[in-house]
This record gives C-alpha cells, sequence and structure tokens, in this order.
C-alpha cells in the first residue's frame, strides 16, 4: 500500500525535482522564475478551477456545505491558534505571528494540491482542491496583510507622531488586493455563472482547458524553482514549524472530519489538503516587511522535502477512511 501510495506521488516529486535542480543550476534567472510563476498563478490555474466549477458545481458531491464548513475552520481556526500561541507563548511581534500562522495553515494548495488530487482522484478532485484555494485566498492571504500592515504602520507610529492609518481602511484595502487576483475573482465568477444558471459555451470551456491543463507541470516546476532559491536554516524553530505543519494540522483536520462526519472522499480529500507543504505566499511577503525571513524560507523548503515522507503515509493511511 504504501508503495503504491508513493508510486502516485512520482510524477509529481519528479517535476518538483526538476524544477529545484534547474534552480540550483542557474538555468532561470529571476525575472524568469517571477514569469513562470505568474502564468501558473495568473493565467492557467484560475482558467482549471473556473473550468472545473463550472462542470462539477452544479452537481456538486453529497456533503459538500460540511465540507466547506470544515475547510474552513482547518485553515482559518488552526491559523487563529498559531497567531495567539505565537503572540502570548513565543511572544512574536505581531507580523511575525501573522507569518508564522500563514507558514503553518495555508498549504500550497495552488501549486501541489491539483497535480496532486489528480493522480490520486481525477477529476472527481478538482472541486475540493478548488474551493480549499478559493477560501485560503479569501480568509487566510488576506488577514495575514492585515496584521503584517497593522505590524508596519505600529512601527512607523513609534519612530513618528504622523497619523495611525484606520483598521477599517488596511481590512478594506487587503481585502481588495485579494479579490482582485484572477485565483480568487476566477472560482466566484464561476460559482456566480452557475447560481444563475448560464450556460458556458463549449468554445469557451475548450479555450480555458487549454490552457488549464498546464497547471500541473508549469506549478510543480515554479514550486521546485521557488525551492532552490532559499538556503535552508535548520533549528528548532523550524523544525517545529514542519512538524506543526506536516502533522498537527492534518491531524485536525482529520478531528473535524470526525466532527462533521464529512463523507468520503470528500473527508480524506480535506487530511490530505493539510498534509500539504506551505505555500510560498508567506515567503514573498516575509522581505517586503523584513521579519521571518530565514524562518519562512527555510520551512517552506523543510515542508517540501518532508512531504516525501508524510504523504504517502498520509495517502495509505487514509485510504481505507
Amino acid at each position: 500500500m504504501l508503495v503504491n501510495s508513493f508510486s502516485v506521488l512520482l510524477p509529481v516529486l519528479f517535476v518538483l525535482a526538476l524544477g529545484y535542480f534547474a534552480g540550483r543550476s542557474k538555468k532561470f534567472d529571476a525575472n524568469q522564475v517571477k514569469g513562470i510563476n505568474e502564468l501558473a498563478l495568473d493565467y492557467a490555474l484560475p482558467a482549471i478551477m473556473f473550468v472545473g466549477i463550472v462542470k462539477t458545481a452544479a452537481h456538486p458531491p453529497r456533503g459538500e456545505t460540511v465540507f466547506l464548513i470544515a475547510t474552513t475552520l482547518a485553515l482559518v481556526a488552526f491559523y487563529a491558534c498559531v497567531v495567539l500561541f505565537s503572540l502570548s507563548v513565543l511572544r512574536r511581534s505581531l507580523g511575525m505571528a501573522a507569518l508564522q500562522a500563514c507558514l503553518l495553515s495555508f498549504p500550497s494548495i495552488a501549486f501541489m494540491g491539483f497535480p496532486i488530487f489528480k493522480g490520486l482522484f481525477g477529476g472527481s478532485g478538482l472541486l475540493s482542491v478548488t474551493s480549499a484555494t478559493a477560501i485560503a485566498n479569501l480568509t487566510v492571504a488576506p488577514v495575514t496583510v492585515l496584521l503584517l500592515e497593522i505590524h508596519a504602520a505600529r512601527a512607523r507610529q513609534a519612530g513618528s507622531d504622523g497619523q495611525p492609518t484606520r483598521l477599517g481602511e488596511q481590512m478594506v484595502a487587503a481585502l481588495k488586493g485579494s479579490v482582485a487576483k484572477p485565483l480568487v475573482w476566477a472560482p466566484l465568477a464561476a460559482v456566480a455563472i452557475v447560481l444563475a444558471g448560464i450556460p458556458v459555451p463549449e468554445a469557451i470551456d475548450n479555450m480555458l482547458t487549454l490552457i488549464g491543463s498546464t497547471t500541473s507541470g508549469v506549478s510543480l516546476f515554479a514550486a521546485g524553482l521557488i525551492i532552490a532559491a532559499y538556503k535552508v536554516t535548520v533549528s528548532f524553530e523550524t523544525v517545529a514549524n514542519v512538524v506543526a505543519k506536516m502533522v498537527v494540522q492534518p491531524l485536525f483536520a482529520l478531528l473535524l472530519v470526525m466532527i462533521f462526519a464529512v463523507r468520503e472522499p470528500l473527508g480524506r480529500e480535506l487530511i490530505l489538503i493539510c498534509a500539504i507543504p506551505s505555500a510560498v505566499f508567506p515567503v514573498l511577503l516575509a522581505p517586503r516587511y523584513g521579519i521571518y525571513e530565514t524562518e519562512a524560507a527555510s520551512t517552506l523548503v523543510l515542508t517540501s522535502f518532508a512531504m516525501v515522507a508524510v504523504m504517502p503515509i498520509a495517502i495509505m493511511l487514509t485510504g481505507g477512511m
């Protein structure tokens, strides 16, 4: 069973490693990596998300509502717990707590979710990955930006007597920035079209499917390039981050699946979503605010390496659910 589980991940790990070694050998410069990243996040991924929702949301699997509630809690409640723990126990600043929580609660669904779930569930897993991606980008992402902006505003106010920026303005700006991303508005537009009963012409479906079909390979290759760009520092904190992300969050998802009695295969899919490594989003934010840079980059790389062991075990253990 373990061998079969690993064989499902083998193509994913191959493309990820290909991108990693291409990055380590300097085959792509920073602008090229940025371009590949934008291709995956702004074009290919939103297209396949749109197609997937239009095809499946009109006839969602049984238990989809409960799955959405459990997924939101698995991401947002876990995020809140990490923020509170980081602030009260670790005595981190608000900005550092936000970045740590984002690392531990925001799986790299956009880069790794689609290729992994395609290999495991075929097209049936598309809706769960799309839903989790939309939820993360509508909740964890803007809240992290909001907390970082509050942190930055506090730092600026400490050194000046300027007028403080109002919390409401910071929240509105963060939400506007999140909704403006194709990764967010594309699935929302698809849901609106389904609810309105508007048929999508086959020609449009074919066009979006063509660009969307590149998602798996491009996103994994881009993830490998990004991982290769960072140096790893192994410390007690980064190891603890890896354990929290790759072990504690999936166990928290398992608890939610049991509490809400999430139907299969959605329950299994939620657990596996939480077993995906950290997203690159907080790693890109850390240099912008000048905090938690080494820890964020190291956590990203180490969780990606940990996936080699954790994901096959998670697939095997959830296979009988």
